[in-house]
């Protein structure tokens, strides 16, 4: 399969490394993989005779210099137009109005490209919009590394349970202030907890998102739309960030309970209700054995009951494992997960 690479961040780079350490596994799977184009925010590197990943990776941290397959100025949106290419896996960065994303994920689609995506806001932005589209060109979207990494999510509820009614789901699904409220619960201040999160690689310099619950709340959107099919924006979901939960901590240590923020969705007939917010857990709770950065789903089924799920994260490349993960399942003929 040719894959045309759209942004060239710590995802992209990383997964561009999987490829090639994963070699002899994709190759067993009957899966050759050709990464025909590679755009960041200046320009593209291309060659339908497949880019190599090494040089690749070489020449972007030199900017580019001495690279001839490298063209300035020539956008993603023009390798998505003009080359052949089989899946477009989109990782541009994450903004409110969903650009550059969108245009991108679109302007695939309607060429009959399979795209996936570990970028969150075009589907935030334009959920129905983009699997109308996918469904009428007879391609896939894939985006399970768009909620909690590698959490198999998507993958788990559309291989085991499409028979069964999903009735209520509780997660903690942003990495950053599940580790922050850890420290905290050590004895630390929320801002000191927050700078140890910084140097210890957990959070952004400017990571007010996650603090403030909206990272959180768009996984949400994702979710309810993905499972609930509501059409579901940003601004249905009730958020409460974690800034103010010193007072909680305090009541949980007492309590012998602990404070996690944490995503839920509710089925009330044919209406969801999503909120994002601090809550006092018991020790019973499986959610409240999820430490440090890890993530972590519990679902509720109206046949299958209560499913648990969670997993450890430790950095980009479990995320860049996932989206490999989405392109293997459009390689391989019947693979659902």
């Amino acid at each position: 399969m040719k894959l045309q690479l759209v942004g060239f961040g710590n995802v992209g780079r990383t997964l561009v490394l999987l490829i090639q350490e994963k070699k002899n596994k994709l190759a067993s799977l009957g899966i050759s993989l050709k990464i025909v184009s590679i755009s960041d925010s200046k320009g593209t590197a291309l060659s339908m005779k497949g880019l190599n990943p090494i040089q690749v990776l070489r020449h972007k941290d030199s900017q580019w210099n001495g690279f001839n397959d490298y063209i300035l100025g020539y956008s993603a949106l023009d390798a998505i137009r003009n080359l052949e290419g089989d899946v477009v896996v989109e990782l541009a960065p994450s903004t409110v109005s969903g650009e550059p994303g969108l245009s991108q994920i679109k302007t695939a689609l309607a060429r009959k490209k399979h795209v996936v995506t570990a970028n969150k806001s075009p589907l935030v932005v334009a959920f129905e919009e983009l699997t109308t589209l996918a469904d009428k060109n007879h391609v896939r979207l894939l985006y399970e590394a768009t909620v909690a990494a590698h959490l198999p999510v998507f993958c788990m509820a559309q291989a085991c349970f499409t028979s069964d009614e999903l009735m209520h789901l509780e997660g903690i699904l942003n990495a950053t202030t599940n580790f922050i409220i850890g420290e905290m619960e050590k004895g630390k201040d929320f801002q000191s907890s927050l700078e140890h999160a910084v140097n210890e690689g957990w959070a952004e310099q400017n990571c007010s998102d996650d603090v403030d619950g909206i990272d959180a709340a768009r996984k949400v959107v994702i979710l309810a739309n993905s499972f609930f099919q509501r059409g579901v924006k940003l601004e249905n979901v009730k958020v409460e960030g974690i800034r103010g939960v010193d007072h909680m901590i305090e009541a949980a240590r007492k309590s012998h309970k602990r404070v996690k923020l944490v995503c839920e969705i509710v089925r009330k007939g044919r209406q969801v209700e999503m909120s994002v917010r601090p809550r006092l857990l018991s020790a019973e709770d499986p959610l409240a054995a999820v430490n440090g950065g890890d993530m972590a789903m519990k679902l509720t089924y109206k046949t299958a009951k209560r499913i648990f799920v969670s997993a450890q994260f430790t950095g980009v490349k479990q995320t860049a494992s996932a989206v490999l993960n989405d392109i293997i399942k459009i390689g391989s003929t019947g693979q659902a997960c």
